[in-house]
């Protein structure tokens, strides 16, 4: 049996954050958009190789609140896993961690 190759994106937050339970995040990777979401993974395939990923979430009027990004390399049959956490101040930016 052959391991995906790809990148897992947790979302984090403060549970005293009550209105981010109610947004979605957006997990970009190499400028394709796809949904995420808080507390649960969410499995990319990707090919092997370097990947841009930036996590961020819809918030009043801002589209791209609390971005964060970093790039990954991803080896033939890995998967990265990475831990987005958002910011206590909306005006901050989020945290986006490699966690294996």
């Amino acid at each position: 049996m052959s391991t995906q190759t790809g990148i897992s994106v947790l979302g984090r937050h403060n549970p005293m954050q009550v209105f981010l339970y109610f947004v979605r995040l957006t997990v970009e990777v190499d400028g394709q958009a796809q949904s995420g979401a808080w507390r649960s993974s969410r499995f990319i395939p990707l090919t092997p190789g370097s990947h841009r990923v930036n996590v961020y979430f819809r918030y009043l009027f801002k589209e791209r609140c609390c971005e964060a990004g970093t790039t990954v390399e991803v080896a033939d049959g890995q998967t990265v896993t990475l831990e987005y956490r958002a910011p206590q101040l909306m005006t901050s930016d989020g945290r986006l961690t490699v966690t294996g």
